[in-house]
């Protein structure tokens, strides 16, 4: 009877024992927990990129970032592990896309709660107006011109055309004209172009060239614009022997001579180190990529130019712009060539 009871004590012992153990054990593992979510997350815009920065997270080891261009972003979303620092860099987006962003913890016992959802816009390449504020120039219409025979006022901006090519919005992407006719003053790469005049007063417009790495002129990567003001309008000419007579057919025989007008400034914009390559070689002037550069001048250049309602059935009104020369103004076209742009 001894030896049972004293195996009975035994065997409750042991028992006792085995559920202890195992409750210490229920207890270390419901010790470790994740880390909380990240506060103070935001992001912020750029060229082709979103900033994402956070407030760093006591005991973390690295950060994930999930992301994703619709909102609801979720642990299931694409991720961006190993991240070490309390920001990240989120690059090679598109411009004009909307991209959101959650941040989460990472320590041993892995991946943290996530933050609040975040989202930011890759923006454009900056306008003529926010990078040449100093010179005044812009692509706003503020005014018109005065004197055109027979027409009305000249006003708003007007957009190149290459061989009177159908344009979306003035994007010129035909491949001969961006890679062979104006190859030698655009940055390489460069696949869609536009060239903008714009009447800023009754005596002043803006000529810029945008620049773009994608064929719908989407991707801007940068600009050199001219400021042009004293502009003096002579008298009203009658037009006499175009060169071509299928030319003949589309434009009227008449313009309006402008006696002079006085190139103010310049203003380039280089979006990319290759495009800071080709302003430098091209100009002789260092440009800080992302950052518009001014430079001041004056010179008194004239034309012959032209608006012409309704060319070859067309509800546009077009601006064409003739014989360039630096002392006096032709009374006629002697060549062909020139630049000619229509009003969207």
């Amino acid at each position: 009877m001894k030896q049972l009871l004293f195996w009975m004590v035994l065997i409750v012992g042991i028992v006792a024992l085995i559920g202890s153990c195992a409750k210490k054990d229920d207890s270390t593992a419901t010790t470790a927990t994740t880390l909380s979510a990240p506060s103070g997350v935001s992001a912020t815009l750029g060229w082709h990129q979103v900033a994402v920065d956070w407030t760093a997270v006591s005991g973390a080891s690295s950060y994930t970032v999930y992301w994703d261009n619709a909102t609801g972003v979720s642990s299931s979303s694409t991720a961006i592990t190993g991240i070490t620092d309390d920001n990240y860099t989120h690059s090679s987006l598109d411009n004009g896309t909307t991209y959101y962003y959650m941040v989460a913890a990472v320590d041993s016992s892995g991946t943290g709660s996530l933050s609040s959802e975040v989202s930011a816009t890759p923006r454009g390449v900056k306008t003529v107006a926010e990078a040449c504020t100093a010179v005044s120039l812009t692509e706003t219409p503020s005014g018109d011109w005065d004197g055109m025979k027979d027409k009305d006022n000249v006003s708003g901006s007007f957009y190149f055309s290459y061989r009177d090519e159908t344009h979306s919005n003035g994007c010129t992407n035909n491949t001969t004209f961006v890679g062979t006719t104006i190859a030698s003053s655009i940055p390489s790469g460069t696949l869609g172009y536009k060239k903008i005049i714009t009447i800023t007063s009754s005596t002043s417009f803006t000529k810029a060239e945008h620049w773009f790495s994608d064929t719908d002129c989407t991707v801007g990567t940068g600009w050199f614009a001219e400021d042009f003001d004293n502009v003096s309008v002579g008298d009203n000419i009658t037009i006499a022997g175009w060169p071509d007579a299928a030319e003949a057919s589309q434009f009227v025989p008449y313009a309006t001579k402008f006696d002079n007008y006085t190139a103010e400034h310049y203003c380039m914009l280089g979006e990319t180190d290759a495009i800071k390559s080709f302003i430098s070689s091209s100009y002789g002037q260092t440009v800080t990529v992302g950052t518009g550069h001014s430079i001041s001048q004056s010179s008194t250049v004239s034309a012959i130019m032209v608006y012409l309602d309704n060319v070859s059935g067309s509800t546009k009104n077009w601006l064409n712009f003739k014989s360039h020369d630096n002392t006096t103004t032709p009374d006629n076209w002697t060549t062909q060539g020139g630049n000619i742009f229509y009003n969207l």
